[in-house]
């Protein structure tokens, strides 16, 4: 089978030359590298050992020259995968973090990030990473955070705030001084006491 001979004009030379040291992939390179080897007389199974290329891409490489010249080296705009967070997922989202989780029968009133991506998947059928959907609550001028778990509707509200005064007046001081009682026993006067005291009942030396 005959080769497609690569005949290059001097600019052609200089262009693809530059698309090789410049180019934003290895996959230009290689272009451009089969392309001035076989400018240069190589023969297809010698340009696919130098490049790693199969002797069938170097040929299609040819091929394409003959059809789009220097347009051929660049890479072909590819039809990208389809953005997984669609418009139905952010109108959710907006909705979710507007009116917030008791509007949607869950007993917790603040949102987490786990638990409004099982919300949004369980609703629209997309599931995102953590990072991604908290990015996107940003974006909506929200934020979300770890709930904080209380006690509060498990526990005797009132018994907890009479503890909770009775606690206050603790700290302030207030509580009720307990007084010890005398029983009745005499109490012995200090050995520190006025002159008259501790010398009644005491013999006067006369001597």
């Amino acid at each position: 089978m005959r080769q497609l001979e690569v005949r290059l004009k001097p600019w052609e030379a200089r262009q693809i030359r530059q698309l090789r040291d410049h180019a934003a992939s290895g996959r230009i390179v290689k272009r451009a590298l089969c392309l001035l080897l076989s400018a240069a007389g190589k023969g297809a199974r010698e340009i696919a050992l130098l490049t790693g290329l199969s002797p069938r891409a170097v040929t299609a490489i040819r091929r394409r020259w003959h059809e789009h010249r220097l347009q051929s080296i660049a890479d072909r705009r590819r039809a990208g995968r389809p953005p997984v967070v669609t418009d139905r997922y952010r109108r959710e989202l907006r909705r979710a973090l507007r009116q917030g989780p008791m509007a949607f029968g869950f007993i917790f009133t603040v949102w987490s990030v786990a638990r409004l991506s099982t919300y949004l998947r369980r609703r629209t059928g997309i599931a995102i990473g953590v990072d991604w959907l908290r990015r996107l609550v940003h974006a909506e001028g929200f934020a979300v955070d770890r709930p904080a778990h209380t006690l509060a509707g498990k526990r005797d509200e009132q018994a907890y705030r009479r503890a909770r005064r009775r606690l206050q007046r603790l700290k302030k001081g207030r509580t009720k001084r307990t007084h010890l009682l005398n029983c009745g026993t005499p109490t012995p006067p200090p050995l520190t006491c006025c002159p008259i005291w501790s010398n009644a009942g005491q013999k006067r030396d006369t001597n």
